[in-house]
């Protein structure tokens, strides 16, 4: 029953991983409405990573957000105001307070959702059966996923054009994307050989770190640091406390989850084999703002930012 609770506890931890995406963009948005604001002269088509084609006619201005991510990415692109519907774990930014609530990320509550009458859901793959009884109800429901930058930046553009909100969205990407050029530019002059090697530490009991194909790793990388775990297959790994000790990190990044960190922190120190660990010799093991590294939202930047200055205080 142990065993079963804690492997309920990964999946559902993974799914934080993987709440918003990307698609193609096949119409246009050009027209302007009333507050300045991109709106839509023609329906606006376009295929969801689903591989659905979505239709989206006129301005939404009835927005519902399944995950966090999708709620911060709203809010980044200036239409807060349109959203009348969010997750309990949607936090970020303040003004999600008061928004209606319609139930979690895995169990959004239908009811709820055709009550506030969206004339838009954005939703992720993991909400395959709500998306179909959606559809049946005639709502327009966007499906995207992004597990790397390359595909946030891509989510972000299409959101942008079925919400009429173009400029903005080209100016946010354009404003991520000057911002981790800069933290590339510092970490240039570092050798190869030379980048201090990270554990980032996804979840403890079973332990799970990251591999190279999610955007926790771009994280790392850009920041100037080596994942100790880009050269395995999976995108997160099941590792153990001997394995990570023999890869020598001397960073180590700790995700807070709800407070949990310092636990953990004492904890690291029994590990097998941790004692000859760089990073605990030399107290590197840093806690990070869970929510900003877990999200493939805009504040990617941020973590890449706040990563860089915890591997090279030095140069920042």
């Amino acid at each position: 029953m142990k065993k079963s609770l804690t492997l309920l506890a990964v999946l559902l931890l993974l799914c934080l991983f993987l709440l918003v995406g990307c698609g193609r963009t096949n119409g246009t948005n050009e027209a302007v409405d009333s507050n300045g604001a991109e709106g839509t002269a023609a329906p606006v088509i376009v295929t969801d990573q689903m591989g659905r084609e979505v239709t989206i006619t006129g301005i939404p201005e009835r927005i519902i957000s399944l995950s966090p991510s999708n709620t911060e990415m709203i809010f980044a692109l200036g239409l807060g105001d349109r959203l009348v519907g969010i997750t309990e774990f949607c936090n970020y930014p303040p003004e999600v307070q008061g928004k209606e609530v319609v139930g979690g990320f895995a169990d959004p509550n239908l009811e709820i959702i055709l009550e506030l009458g969206p004339n838009l859901v954005l939703a992720s793959t993991f909400h395959k059966e709500a998306v179909l009884a959606l559809e049946q109800h005639g709502i327009p429901v966007l499906v995207v996923e992004s597990p790397t930058l390359a595909e946030l930046y891509r989510s972000i553009s299409l959101v942008a054009e079925v919400t009429g909100a173009v400029a903005a969205g080209e100016a946010l990407v354009a404003q991520m994307q000057q911002r981790i050029q800069a933290v590339e530019k510092v970490v240039a002059v570092i050798d190869q050989e030379d980048r201090v090697r990270v554990y980032f530490e996804v979840y403890s009991d079973p332990m799970m770190s990251a591999g190279p194909g999610v955007f926790i790793h771009e994280i790392i990388s850009l920041a100037g640091g080596v994942n100790i775990f880009g050269d395995v297959a999976e995108n997160y790994p099941m590792v153990s406390a001997e394995v990570v000790a023999v890869r020598q990190p001397q960073v180590i990044l700790l995700p807070d989850y709800h407070g949990a960190a310092e636990t953990l922190l004492a904890e690291m120190a029994g590990r097998p084999g941790w004692e000859n660990v760089p990073a605990l010799q030399n107290n590197r093991i840093h806690t990070v703002v869970a929510d900003i590294f877990s999200r493939p939202g805009p504040r990617i930047v941020e973590a890449v930012e706040s990563a860089a200055r915890l591997f090279y205080p030095e140069l920042f």
